[in-house]
């Protein structure tokens, strides 16, 4: 956190892409990206109610649709970094009502959360070039987003500080407290 850097928070609250700028023992944030409706996590969330996984179905979708062969997607439009999913979670269930495949309903509706994710990365690094990228939350957990990431050379919170923001608030705390 010593560095200007881009952040991720993928959570079932928050999907937030922040510009982060260490000022002394303070940082500086600014949204710079994101969804403008629901949330990664909520998505996520009513996709595993959909499919009868049990609450918070995060991981229990990544297992399941590590059993999918298709690719199919739907390609959320993504401006500015910003991006919608409510559309999404319609799309999710008009193809979860065409296929009934579990399995390939979890990774539709996971390929399409990393691919509006991803995009809103790409497009923020155009606009901030050269900056790290850092993903915490629940949400940055999933195996489908740390894959299709991995070129972008990010650096992902290990998922047992990925919960809430507990982790957050001690950093900060301790760098607020520190003489």
């Amino acid at each position: 956190m010593e560095k200007t850097h881009l952040a991720w928070h993928l959570s079932g609250g928050t999907t937030e892409l922040l510009l982060v700028e260490p000022e002394g023992r303070n940082v500086e944030c600014t949204r710079i990206g994101g969804t403008t409706d629901i949330s990664a996590g909520q998505l996520i969330d009513r996709t595993g109610q959909l499919l009868e996984l049990p609450f918070p179905s995060g991981k229990h979708l990544d297992s399941l649709s590590r059993e999918a062969t298709g690719k199919d997607v739907f390609r959320v439009k993504c401006r500015n970094s910003e991006f919608s999913l409510s559309g999404v979670q319609n799309k999710v269930q008009q193809f979860h009502a065409a296929s009934a495949d579990p399995a390939e309903t979890a990774a539709y509706a996971l390929r399409c959360v990393a691919g509006a994710v991803y995009e809103a990365t790409v497009q923020a690094l155009e606009a901030y070039p050269g900056l790290s990228v850092v993903f915490s939350g629940g949400v940055a957990s999933n195996s489908m987003l740390r894959e299709l990431t991995a070129t972008l050379h990010p650096v992902f919170a290990q998922p047992q500080f990925s919960t809430d923001n507990a982790m957050g608030v001690a950093v900060l705390t301790k760098r607020l407290t520190e003489e």
